[in-house]
């Protein structure tokens, strides 16, 4: 555990776990004849060839027609990521043929949400070919390194005790109309909550590279949220990238919670530190905390009407910013939806009644990724025993390296470095199949020294044992 719990509240502890690696839930009686929603997302890494990303779209779609799967999802080189609906029964087949189809699918999080009215799932399948998962600007050779940079997933009951220490700030990375209708609110005496306050995703790496941004982080253990975990993956990354090529960026570690939110509502039913609302991209448009009171939850919710002002908390109509250079959703109330038709030109969301503005300076992100991964790559170049083709076996050891194997497929660096303990863990090579290219489980660690290496394996000797 990370932290006391510090809130007395009912928690679903099953609903914590991530099924990755596990058996599906299986479908309770009463909600056999219900719909079942979907959200999932998985990164490949390294990325997929144009035409293994040609035949995972064509895959995933078949897969999904067959099975009868509604709904929408984003097939790009780096990954999958979807929405979708479909029969209980059906919706864990397509999980499960996607487990068949690529191993890497094992590792998937698949996060379903049974009981679901059929007015509530999507009427067809749309599944796109796109450059992106989430529009970070970050992809192709600008992305971080998932494996190398990614930050440490806690389980949402974790989440829920980092969230009561005072030496932690929690990041928003989510948009701001999102966060108009809810947020984390951590305890008194404990984290700080940061909103970014962006309008779009493209300008998070800006926010991040900003030297005001990073001096409320460094120092400080990061966690970050989203909706469903996927917009972490990236954000962490990217932190933990520039930490590694800025000496005035060093946060005590970074963390997101597996599932997102909507894994830390199913959690806390009650609703945990969560007030509000989270907001949904699929036909259900919000998600609030199972157990929890209507009129609570509105009384947790600041947000209002653009027009009139008066409190609203419900996001309908698609109306949006007036101004052209954001556009972003707008809450309008149903006393102003005649006028909000009439006059979109008097629709302004509340950053730009502020007048916020984010930073624009953006970081040289491939020198940036490049210089990182120098960092953390085994440089066998500085010892010459690269350039030397025949070696004697006292040559070729290495008293500093660790050799690790039977990894989780998606172990990253950050992770090894806590696996390891306090040894200062200078590099770690992926080995990876030469045909694939793909990681399969084993990796050679790179450690200060010879001492720090028998430290380690001692300490793995006695905590295994």
């Amino acid at each position: 555990p990370f932290f006391p719990m510090v809130k007395n509240e009912s928690i679903v502890l099953q609903n914590s776990k991530s099924v990755a690696r596990e058996h599906l839930p299986e479908v309770s009686p009463q909600h056999a004849d219900g719909g079942t929603i979907l959200l999932f997302y998985q990164y490949i890494e390294p990325c997929w060839t144009k035409s293994e990303h040609k035949k995972a779209l064509k895959k995933v779609i078949d897969i999904g027609k067959k099975l009868d799967i509604t709904g929408r999802g984003r097939v790009a080189p780096e990954g999958l990521n979807c929405t979708l609906t479909g029969s209980p029964q059906n919706v864990r087949s397509f999980c499960e043929k996607l487990r068949e189809w690529n191993d890497i699918f094992h590792e998937t999080d698949f996060k379903l949400t049974d009981g679901v009215s059929h007015s509530r799932m999507f009427k067809n399948l749309s599944i796109r070919k796109t450059n992106e998962l989430v529009a970070y600007g970050l992809s192709g050779e600008k992305a971080p390194s998932l494996k190398k940079f990614g930050g440490t997933h806690l389980e949402a009951s974790d989440y829920h005790k980092a969230m009561a220490d005072s030496n932690t700030v929690i990041v928003d990375v989510r948009n701001a109309y999102e966060t108009a209708i809810g947020s984390f609110r951590p305890p008194e005496g404990g984290a700080k909550l940061i909103d970014p306050k962006m309008r779009n995703s493209i300008e998070f790496p800006k926010w991040l590279s900003d030297k005001k941004t990073q001096e409320q982080l460094s120092g400080k253990k990061v966690l970050m949220y989203c909706t469903g975990g996927i917009r972490c993956e990236r954000a962490t990354a990217l932190l933990n990238q520039m930490s590694a090529v800025d000496e005035n960026l060093k946060p005590a570690g970074v963390y997101h919670c597996r599932g997102g939110i909507d894994r830390y509502m199913k959690t806390f039913p009650e609703g945990g530190y969560w007030n509000g609302k989270n907001y949904l991209f699929d036909r259900r448009m919000e998600q609030t905390p199972s157990v929890k009171a209507e009129g609570a939850v509105e009384e947790d919710i600041d947000s209002k009407c653009c027009l009139c002002h008066g409190k609203w908390t419900v996001y309908r109509g698609k109306f949006k910013c007036c101004n052209t250079l954001c556009g972003v959703p707008v809450i309008v109330c149903e006393s102003c939806k005649i006028t909000a038709t009439k006059k979109p030109e008097a629709l302004v969301c509340e950053l730009c009644r502020e007048g916020h503005k984010n930073p624009t300076a953006l970081p040289d992100l491939v020198g940036q990724k490049r210089k990182a991964d120098r960092l953390v790559e085994n440089d066998t170049d500085r010892n010459g025993s690269k350039k030397q083709s025949k070696v004697n076996d006292k040559e070729h050891y290495h008293g500093d390296r660790l050799f690790l194997r039977r990894l989780p497929l998606y172990s990253t660096f950050t992770k090894i470095k806590e696996a390891l303990g306090p040894a200062d863990v200078r590099c770690v090579h992926w080995l990876s199949d030469k045909e694939s290219g793909a990681f399969y489980g084993s990796c050679i660690v790179q450690v200060s020294d010879d001492e720090a290496a028998a430290t380690d394996i001692e300490e793995a000797r006695l905590r295994w044992s």
